[in-house]
C-alpha cells in the first residue's frame, strides 16, 4: 500500500472504479444466481454513513483530474497506436496473471468448483494459449472467476468498514484497502515474475490496458446529480454482488444508491 505510485497496482488505478460504474450502468449486477451458502450474510453490510466523506471527495476530485490529465489521454493514444487483436492479447495476458490469486482465494473461501475452473484456465491459457496471450479456455467454455482477498475476508465474516476513496486506486473500503499490500506480496504475479525495469514496464502497460477497457464510460458520471455519491453507492453494490457470487443479499435487492442520488 505504501508503494501506491508503483504500477504494480496499476490494474486497480483509474480503470478499477470506472469498471465498477460500468457494472452498475450496464446491468451486470442484475444476475439472479443464488448467494453462496458459505457466506455469512451479516459479514457484508451497506453502511449509510460516509465518515471520511471530506477526505474521500478530495481524493475523488484528485483522481478525476489525474485521469483527465494523464490516464485517459494515454489510453486513447494506446488504442490509436495498437491494433485491437494485440490489445486483446495484452488483456488476456494480464487476466492470466490473476488466475493464481483467484485459485488461492477460491480455496480459502471453500469454493472448490471456482478454484478448479481457475486452475483449468491457468493451465490451458498458459500452455495452449501461449502464456495467456490467447484465451483458449473461454473457447472451451471454462469461465473466468474473480476472487480476491477482500472477498475472502468477507466470507470469513470481516465487515467492510468505512468507505474509502484511495488516491490513484479509486473506491475501496477499510477491509479491502488493507488487503492490497498483502496481495502485492503474495499473489500479484507482476512483482513475483518481474523485477527492475521490467516490473515497471509490465505494470505500466497493465495500467493503460485497464484504462482502455472503459474509455467513454466515465462520461456517464457527468449526468449524475452527485457523481461522487453515485460512484460510492455503485461501488458498494457491485462489491456486494462480487462477494455474493452474482446476487445481492435478500435485504439489498432494491437499488441501494437510488435514494442517495436524489436525497443528498
Amino acid at each position: 500500500m505504501l508503494l501506491v505510485l508503483q504500477p504494480l497496482f496499476s490494474g486497480l488505478i483509474s480503470g478499477r472504479f470506472l469498471v465498477l460504474v460500468a457494472c452498475a450502468l450496464l446491468g451486470a449486477c442484475a444476475s439472479t444466481q443464488p448467494v453462496s451458502e458459505s457466506l455469512d450474510a451479516g459479514a457484508v453490510d451497506v453502511p449509510d454513513s460516509d465518515p471520511f466523506e471530506a477526505f474521500n471527495r478530495d481524493m475523488y476530485a484528485f483522481n478525476v483530474d489525474f485521469d483527465k490529465a494523464i490516464g485517459k489521454p494515454v489510453a486513447k493514444a494506446y488504442v490509436k497506436a495498437i491494433p485491437a487483436p494485440v490489445r486483446r492479447s495484452v488483456t488476456n495476458f494480464y487476466y492470466n496473471l490473476w488466475e493464481p490469486s483467484s485459485i488461492i482465494n477460491a480455496l480459502l473461501q471453500g469454493k472448490v468448483h471456482k478454484a478448479a475452473s481457475s486452475s483449468a484456465r491457468f493451465f490451458i491459457n498458459s500452455t495452449v494459449g501461449i502464456l495467456g496471450l490467447f484465451d483458449v479456455a473461454a473457447r472451451l467454455d471454462v469461465p473466468r472467476q474473480e476472487e480476491d482477498l477482500g472477498q475472502t475476508l468477507a466470507v470469513w465474516g470481516v465487515k467492510d468498514g468505512p468507505y474509502l476513496m484511495l488516491p490513484f486506486l479509486g473506491p475501496s473500503n477499510l477491509r479491502d484497502a488493507t488487503t492490497l499490500g498483502v496481495e502485492w506480496v503474495t499473489t500479484d504475479m507482476v512483482p513475483i515474475l518481474f523485477s527492475g525495469t521490467e516490473r515497471w514496464v509490465i505494470g505500466g502497460l497493465r495500467l493503460v490496458d485497464g484504462r482502455t477497457s472503459v474509455l467513454g464510460l466515465e462520461e456517464a458520471l457527468e449526468f449524475q446529480v452527485d457523481p461522487y455519491v453515485f460512484l460510492r453507492e455503485s461501488y458498494r453494490q457491485s462489491r456486494l454482488v462480487q462477494i455474493h457470487d452474482g446476487a445481492l443479499p435478500p435485504d439489498t435487492e432494491e437499488d441501494p444508491f437510488e435514494d442517495a442520488l436524489f436525497d443528498e
